[in-house]
């Protein structure tokens, strides 16, 4: 099944949709919430508005984790802190690295406030600083591999690394729905279109991350764009990108070796992977940063 909407999508399990955006929220028994990549400070408000209409309290988010640092999952963070103070950050190492990183703050921050000038919303990032922003993204407990955070009684989230969108790219595993919360590294769900690498970083390390969940009975996805697939879909879309993705490889380096121009190579992928019906300007924003970042490894493969 392919879930756009916000809905319940698994018992605790919630998709939250803002536009082409989605977060994902796990409630516990006392209905405390888990909140995956809340989103940019334009999503806060409407975040927390979405959260309250399917009658979960905002105040109750208690633990953040992150699956990577673009500004469109985490940089709504010193908004989301200032409406829920109990709130944990969860990150792995690497993400720590990454904030720590000269100019990383400077441009998530930068990137934040252009944000504001493509949907029509009023502007409340002038209320914002770099320094708050870096406060906000303290990480409050470093995950390694393989480890879990419990959740009530029955669940429990596994992390995985899973680089390939980002060098820290992180997914987390949803047990016992065996429910992947994941980024672009596992590509972009688009129905009967080709599912699309979102290999940003490097494609090669996508390959190996989405590998690593054949062994097991996945039953969902949780994508950050365009919603959640459940049952055979899951499996059949982590055949089709490892293939995709493949098949990309080998074709593009085809067409250059047959004479088709990098122009012409260029606009096939953009058309046959890339190309979008949906008008939502972070989800373009994020396709074109793909397409570009994968074209680039292709042409020096």
């Amino acid at each position: 099944m392919f879930i756009r909407s916000s809905a319940l999508i698994y018992p605790n399990l919630y998709l939250l949709t803002l536009g082409a955006t989605c977060r994902y929220a796990i409630v516990s028994e006392d209905g405390s919430i888990t909140l995956s990549d809340p989103g940019a400070s334009v999503h806060i408000p409407a975040l927390l508005e979405r959260l309250s209409r399917l009658g979960l309290d905002p105040a109750k988010v208690t633990n953040i984790i992150l699956t990577h640092l673009d500004f469109d999952r985490c940089a709504g963070m010193p908004l989301l802190r200032r409406a829920c103070p109990r709130a944990r950050l969860f990150g792995t190492a690497a993400m720590k690295a990454a904030l720590s990183s000269p100019g990383f703050i400077d441009d998530m921050f930068n990137s934040d406030r252009e944000a504001y000038t493509r949907l029509p919303v009023s502007s409340t990032s002038n209320s914002l600083s770099r320094s708050e922003l870096k406060e906000a993204l303290h990480i409050d407990r470093l995950l390694v591999e393989a480890d879990s955070i419990q959740i009530g009684e029955d669940l429990t989230l596994r992390l995985v690394s899973t680089p390939g969108h980002r060098a820290h790219s992180t997914s987390y595993l949803l047990v016992p729905h065996e429910f992947i919360i994941t980024d672009e590294t596992l590509g972009y769900y688009r129905g009967s279109d080709l599912a699309a690498p979102g290999s940003d970083f490097n494609i090669t390390r996508s390959l190996q991350s989405i590998a690593q969940f054949d062994h097991l009975e996945v039953s969902g996805i949780g994508f950050p764009y365009l919603g959640a697939i459940t049952g055979s879909l899951a499996r059949r879309h982590l055949s089709s990108i490892l293939q995709n993705s493949q098949d990309l490889i080998e074709q593009y380096r085809a067409a250059l070796r047959d004479g088709v121009s990098t122009e012409s190579a260029r606009s096939q992928v953009w058309d046959a992977f890339y190309e979008s019906p949906i008008r939502d300007p972070f989800l373009e924003s994020s396709l074109r940063r793909s397409f570009d970042a994968v074209i680039a490894q292709l042409t020096e493969l």
